[in-house]
């Protein structure tokens, strides 16, 4: 076995879900590891997991091209996820010039700190303490599926600080937000879950090739370990109240303050998303009012991982020069 092929199975086995990906990388041998390849030659080597202290949290973050000048980009990974699951083509295309920041969640991945009490707001304040420790001044923001709550919630609650947002794969919250399926949110939130199995929810049927190549690529990353991929089990169940008790209850969400949100935003989804389905999409065109749209047919909740190329360009199109 090679030694690409051995750390595979070393740090696949703490891949989501803490499950083993040996089923998946064994079909997924020779088409995951081609573009696991390509995709590391295009990309630098990510920089050193730091930390910052943040409202009783330790934030983990990697700061590429730190010494760039221009608008940063942060980076805001989803429900169950960290930042070792951003695929390194997307990443490697939004870094072309432009300083890019991307954070684990508190108490996921590298992150340490409670989450007793878990909501989308402490989210966004502790993406807030990262963003204002690292005097970064007036941010774009790109927030995928749940940090794509958080990215609302802080764009809302710091308008000062966002000057472009881009949501992918995300929703409003409040009961107008359309919800998955009860069977495709037992497979999202069961703990037991395998990655074959959750493959299905998050790419269309016809394209769980590039779901086992993407799962190959991030497991290839030279300078990642298993420990930034590991989501406990107390971290997922606070996740899951924050978004589906609080985000998604009466009252809650960013539905209601959409109206009043400054930034420009581009709304990005897959056509056949399966866990926050498109009307979520079309509810946060119609009521963010600098709002654009990009829609990526016959691709699921992973839009942005199953073709990272057409995304990354999409994305950086709508930011512009980083100036």
């Amino acid at each position: 076995m090679t030694s690409a092929g051995q750390r595979l199975q070393r740090i696949s086995s703490r891949v989501r879900c803490g499950v083993t990906l040996v089923a998946l990388l064994a079909s997924a041998a020779i088409v995951g590891h081609a573009f696991a390849q390509d995709s590391l030659s295009h990309a630098e080597v990510a920089p050193a997991v730091r930390f910052l202290h943040v409202d009783g949290a330790k934030i983990a973050y990697r700061d590429f091209n730190p010494t760039t000048r221009g608008t940063p980009l942060l980076m805001i990974v989803g429900y169950g996820a960290t930042m070792a699951e951003w695929d390194p083509t997307l990443v490697s295309g939004l870094a072309q010039g432009r300083r890019v920041i991307m954070l684990d969640n508190r108490g996921a991945g590298d992150s340490t700190g409670s989450v007793k009490h878990l909501s989308v707001r402490l989210m966004a304040q502790d993406a807030y303490g990262v963003v204002h420790a690292l005097k970064l001044g007036r941010v774009d923001v790109l927030g995928w599926s749940m940090g794509g709550f958080i990215a609302q919630e802080l764009t809302l609650d710091h308008p000062e600080m966002v000057r472009r947002l881009i949501l992918a794969a995300t929703n409003a919250g409040s009961p107008h937000a359309t919800p998955d399926k009860p069977a495709v949110e037992r497979t999202l939130t069961n703990p037991a879950t395998t990655v074959p199995e959750l493959l299905p929810i998050l790419f269309p049927a016809n394209q769980l090739a590039a779901g086992q190549a993407w799962i190959a690529a991030i497991a290839s990353q030279p300078d990642v370990t298993a420990q930034a991929f590991v989501i406990s089990a107390a971290t997922k169940a606070a996740q899951k109240t924050a978004v589906r008790t609080l985000w998604d209850g009466p009252g809650e969400g960013s539905y209601a303050r959409l109206p009043t949100l400054r930034a420009a935003t581009l709304v990005a989804y897959g056509t056949d998303d399966v866990i926050i389905p498109p009307v979520n999409s079309q509810i946060l065109l119609k009521r963010i009012p600098h709002a654009t749209g990009v829609r990526f047919p016959d691709a699921g909740h992973a839009f942005l991982f199953q073709d990272p190329v057409t995304a990354s360009r999409a994305f950086t199109a709508f930011l512009g020069p980083a100036t």
